[in-house]
């Protein structure tokens, strides 16, 4: 977090970061939810990743100055969200993934909240999930302002992850997504940033993101998720400020979250292992911590 932040500009632009792997059924409704922003000063950059659809077909559709399409060879969102990085030219980032949709005034909420509030460095919000434009549920992050790093570690339950961040291009210059992980990416992302860089956290109350629920969504491949919360758990444990308590909750909260997931798919057995495996996980760690 800088001493001497600078002062807030009055519209600062924003880049929004965009992945798409044969996205073309939804991707359209993502693009216009972007066009329909309230706020105006924004950069869509969106990074097909080899999509063997019509995704590439339909982003470059859109005529408006403003989206920027690229298309690369398949390599992962992450390589996707890299990519896009190097492209972003705005003073704020934020992401949304193509199959789902900013409410109007996501980026208006966000944008004010960080003008008025030049020492927080990343602003998120509450989020609906919906199938089938129905309402599912509605998370609502703290509004407390705190330093993002051990609420993050913790994993703790009013701390949301995924796309729904709004950070300062200057908090996260110079770092990226591990292009060797498929899930959690995004976690181990912003986890790695507070760690090394001290940032602040704060939210709004109005909803900044609407995260939609389809079969081929990213929350309904189990196995995948999986992996990557003890890819999550590696990284947590090899950092050197995390603490034994925190790490020891980060391990049963993993355990909670996987053993429900596999309970409600039907498959008590992965659930067990999956439990068992997250409470007893070790790994070296440079800060000297044994696990407790």
């Amino acid at each position: 977090m800088p001493d001497s932040p600078a002062a807030p500009q009055a519209s600062p632009l924003v880049s929004i970061i965009m992945p798409a792997y044969n996205a073309a059924e939804f991707l359209a409704e993502a693009i216009r939810s972007v066009l329909c922003q309230t706020y105006r000063e924004w950069q869509l950059i969106i990074v097909d990743d080899g999509s063997n659809d019509a995704t590439f077909a339909f982003a470059s559709a859109f005529d408006d100055p403003r989206i920027e399409v690229i298309r690369q060879d398949n390599a992962g969102a992450s390589a996707a969200r890299n990519t896009a990085l190097k492209h972003a030219r705005g003073d704020l980032i934020t992401f949304v993934d193509a199959d789902d949709i900013l409410p109007e005034a996501a980026l208006t909420l966000r944008v004010d909240f960080l003008r008025d509030n030049p020492r927080i460095d990343i602003a998120s919000g509450p989020i609906r999930v919906t199938r089938d434009g129905e309402d599912v549920r509605l998370y609502r992050p703290s509004t407390e302002v705190q330093p993002f790093f051990q609420p993050l570690l913790r994993l703790d339950e009013n701390v949301f992850f995924g796309p729904f961040y709004m950070v300062r291009a200057a908090a996260i210059a110079g770092l990226e997504f591990d292009t060797a992980t498929t899930h959690c990416e995004d976690i181990i992302f912003f986890l790695s940033a507070a760690h090394d860089r001290d940032l602040l956290h704060g939210a709004v109350t109005e909803p900044v993101y609407e995260y939609r629920l389809h079969g081929g969504s990213a929350m309904s491949n189990l196995a995948g998720i999986s992996r990557g919360y003890f890819v999550l758990l590696d990284h947590a444990h090899r950092m050197a400020r995390a603490q034994p308590a925190d790490l020891r909750h980060l391990r049963h909260r993993i355990a909670g979250i996987l053993g429900k997931s596999w309970l409600r798919a039907g498959r008590p057995l992965m659930a067990l292992r999956c439990i068992a495996k997250a409470l007893t996980f070790t790994a070296a760690h440079p800060g000297g911590h044994a696990k407790q």
